[in-house]
């Protein structure tokens, strides 16, 4: 029986992702409709969509969409939408995958875990690479002990110069700006690889343009096994995509993918295991056949077939930390007044 789904918003980019996931597998998921309150951005969306799914219904008000028979609602609004998406769908009965990072107020969310929680209803992050087959493969690795102990992540997640203009249209309204829009990808894995930090210290800068937002950042986070990760991304890179990389280091072993999304692999292990070698080795890891995705773990936890990959407690801790990096103390990462509109 296929996994009916709506979606809340369609701002976000990565709300294609799903799109294609459906297309590609239409025994499993049915896409019965939209909203999006903006005719702009709908009309613009549906139009890129066509040729994977034409003749998405629309509906005309978030009212229509959750009384529709979808069994799961997709958030895919801008970031201080979707907590309000969110809760009106776990109200409704839905089960809901919230696009990262999630949300904008901290007691809010904590208020949906315990909706979700109560209602037994499924509350998952759509952090888009954590189905990534060298992640994956990385993190089958780190707990499995091929890495030994491990004393330090590194992750890397730059944007290019262009992006400044989307910087002042939408991350100014947020405290840490492009850190917390972007950091939250690699927050996830590092919190998969090392647990939670008992220590976050955060350092930002303005370097590019008018300099009145955050567009330079690098958080160092300890943990309690004396080991540390560190999280940079910046908004001044020529070309971003291929410098992204995320590093882990053990003392049995180092891990590096790069670049990030790729299904690249380089090792370095002291001892054999399984079927790979001591010392350096290049890989490609195979993407498995009929991948697992965000929509397939949410379809499979629906069904009872199996427990969440990623539980509640991670994704607040997760939360928790990207604030924290962000500086947050209040529990908003709502400005007051936007960057933009400060002097320098």
């Amino acid at each position: 029986m296929s996994l009916k789904f709506a979606y809340l918003g369609l701002w976000h980019s990565h709300a294609v992702m799903h799109i294609r996931d459906a297309a590609s597998r239409p025994d499993e998921f049915q896409l019965v409709g939209v909203y999006e309150p903006d005719p702009a951005i709908r009309e613009a969306k549906l139009g890129d969509w066509a040729a994977d799914l034409p003749d998405i219904p629309v509906f005309e008000s978030i009212e229509q969409a959750l009384a529709s028979d979808a069994e799961a609602i997709i958030c895919e609004g801008r970031v201080s939408e979707n907590l309000d998406y969110a809760e009106r769908a776990l109200g409704a009965g839905k089960h809901v995958l919230l696009e990262k990072p999630a949300g904008v107020d901290m007691p809010r969310l904590e208020r949906l875990h315990d909706t979700a929680r109560r209602k037994g209803l499924l509350l998952q992050m759509a952090y888009m690479w954590r189905y990534n087959p060298a992640i994956a493969e990385m993190i089958r690795l780190c707990k499995a002990g091929a890495l030994g102990d491990l004393f330090y992540f590194r992750g890397h997640i730059p944007k290019p110069m262009g992006y400044h203009a989307r910087l002042v249209e939408e991350l100014d309204r947020y405290k840490g700006s492009l850190y917390f829009e972007m950091a939250g990808h690699l927050v996830d894995i590092m919190v998969a690889f090392m647990g939670v930090p008992r220590q976050v210290n955060a350092t930002h800068a303005s370097h590019y343009g008018e300099r009145k937002h955050v567009d330079n950042a690098v958080v160092v986070h300890q943990f309690d096994n004396g080991g540390l990760g560190t999280i940079d991304t910046a908004s001044m890179h020529v070309e971003s995509g291929r410098t992204r990389r995320i590093e882990l280091y053990g003392t049995g072993g180092t891990a590096i993918h790069t670049p990030t999304g790729s299904n690249n692999l380089t090792l370095s292990l002291q001892r054999p295991f399984e079927h790979y070698d001591t010392g350096w080795q290049e890989l490609t890891v195979p993407t498995p056949p009929g991948p697992p995705s965000l929509l397939t773990e949410l379809a499979s936890c629906i069904a009872g077939a199996k427990d969440p990959d990623y539980t509640l407690e991670h994704d607040m801790a997760v939360q928790q930390t990207l604030f924290a990096g962000c500086g947050i103390e209040d529990g908003s990462a709502m400005t007051d007044v936007p960057h933009s509109a400060k002097s320098s």
